[in-house]
């Protein structure tokens, strides 16, 4: 058994299955959300989107700011520290990374990388911020390896545990909105890009096509283009190793699908059972649960979930709940 936490418009909730229960923050849009439990405390940490973050150690009752050592105010992500048991790492716009090794309560910026030459020249289409650092990914087996994404500046890569980094396309794609890969193959990578470009920002002339999905068989050095639809989520479920799902559409954030694959992005089959299709919004986030379900988010704020293989996706907020849904984190729950 588990709980959900989500991060809302309007604050964080805890979901049950009859009603979403308001855990504060209601004047905050809630963009990065993680809670964990330790013996009896569940401490709560919810990045908002321009005002900093805050921190529960109380299950939600009561909130402090918690910015010692940030210098970003806007959150994308945060989530477990893969190479360092304990710690968290945050990521912002503008494209920055911080971990925390005391639970949020201070952070250090992982400051290598605004050494990367040009890094001041990322840049969001809807945001002055320079970029945004949407998630980290670590392969297994690769002591000391972090990829983060970075819309739109490239595809960060780190060798040193986060020490120093280097930022590069993913074939000419520079907008990662996701990077991913699988549980027991360590080089096999998935990334899910957009259409801004960097490099040909002012000059493209409809000359190039970005966006998609790519696939590197070698640990990023080289990619193969899998799909050409704008992309931002992508996820190979932890229960169904064998599948990938994605979230593709031909206009940004709406007239989405949801697809999968079984022979790792070589051909893909509907998999949006349930929804209308073409849907409305698009997914911005799946999110593997405790129960093997899939959840994803929708740029329109719509939760929903499925059982892998089967891809039949429902509401999964309560039927009272009207929430504009932008980040989940799940918690086993106490003994």
């Amino acid at each position: 058994m588990f709980d959900t936490y989500v991060g809302t418009t309007s604050g964080v909730y805890r979901l049950t299955d009859s009603s979403a229960e308001p855990l504060g923050l209601e004047a905050e849009r809630i963009w990065a959300i993680h809670a964990w439990r330790d013996a009896d405390r569940l401490t709560i940490l919810a990045g908002s989107y321009g005002n900093g973050m805050y921190r529960s150690d109380d299950g939600g009752r009561a909130w402090e700011p918690a910015n010692a050592g940030l210098t970003a105010s806007a959150f994308r992500c945060i989530a477990p520290d893969p190479l360092n048991p304990g710690a968290v790492l945050a990521g912002t716009e503008p494209g920055r990374i911080f971990r925390s090794r005391d639970g949020g309560r201070t952070w250090q910026e992982l400051s290598g990388i605004t050494r990367i030459a040009g890094h001041e020249r990322w840049f969001l289409p809807y945001s002055p911020r320079a970029g945004a650092v949407r998630n980290v990914y670590a392969p297994p087996d690769r002591p000391g390896r972090l990829f983060a994404s970075v819309e739109v500046g490239g595809l960060l890569r780190s060798d040193d545990g986060g020490e120093t980094w280097t930022c590069e396309p993913v074939i000419e794609d520079e907008d990662i909105h996701h990077i991913t890969g699988h549980p027991r193959e360590p080089d096999l990578l998935y990334a899910a890009l957009g259409y801004a470009s960097l490099t040909h920002r002012e000059h493209d002339g409809g000359r190039r096509r970005f966006g998609g999905i790519a696939r590197s068989r070698d640990g990023g050095k080289t990619w193969q283009k899998l799909e050409t639809d704008y992309t931002r989520a992508t996820l190979i479920p932890p229960s169904r190793p064998d599948l990938i799902v994605a979230g593709p559409a031909p206009s940004v954030g709406r007239e989405g699908r949801i697809v999968v694959s079984s022979n790792g992005g070589g051909t893909w089959e509907p998999a949006s059972g349930g929804l209308e299709t073409p849907m409305p919004d698009m997914v911005e986030l799946f999110v593997a649960a405790p129960n093997d379900t899939v959840w994803a988010i929708s740029s329109g704020g719509r939760l929903l979930r499925a059982d892998p293989g089967a891809w039949d996706w429902r509401s999964a907020l309560p039927d009272s709940a009207r929430l504009d849904v932008q980040s989940i984190s799940f918690v086993a729950r106490g003994a």
